[in-house]
């Protein structure tokens, strides 16, 4: 019981945090982003925040989400190598797909960021977050999809904890 209260609470933390990711990401980018050919207007606030504090909660949520999937992917690192050991990759192509692109978005999210602390140049990381965002379009269908399939998990375990806590 203990291990599943554990994944509850990461895959819970991982909505959440993923809902935020998306929402954030898709309004920085259609409101900041989108047509304004690399000059973002920062003092056009969006449900009363400025762009850099949307960035903000991006980057926290994005974090929050990266250490929980680390969390997410040691608890289940025995069905990965079974998958792997097995030769089950077909059968499981959205988890691996979605697995994937996952460590693709994380890594042209996380290079821009590497690029701009280092004073790097600003085109390679304008370049990276052009493929991140758009790789981001995809995982967020992906994750909806995983959820999706979940939510009978979600809904019993959810049960199954809060009757060993009355």
């Amino acid at each position: 019981m203990k291990n599943q209260n554990i994944q509850f609470i990461s895959n819970l933390g991982l909505l959440i945090s993923g809902i935020v990711i998306i929402f954030s990401g898709l309004l920085i980018q259609f409101n900041y982003h989108m047509g304004n050919h690399g000059n973002i207007d920062i003092n056009n606030t969006v449900l009363n925040l400025h762009y850099f504090e949307w960035s903000s909660i991006h980057k926290i949520s994005i974090v929050i989400f990266s250490i929980l999937m680390i969390v997410h992917i040691i608890l289940h690192w025995k069905w990965y190598k079974i998958v792997v050991s097995k030769n089950l990759l077909t059968k499981n192509k959205q988890v691996i797909t979605l697995s994937f692109i996952f460590i693709i978005v994380a890594i042209t999210g996380y290079i821009p960021w590497l690029i701009y602390v280092t004073g790097g140049e600003n085109i390679p990381r304008k370049l990276f977050i052009e493929i991140h965002d758009k790789l981001a379009l995809i995982l967020s269908i992906y994750l909806i999809l995983h959820v999706i399939k979940r939510l009978k998990w979600f809904v019993t375990t959810f049960h199954k904890i809060k009757t060993t806590f009355k």
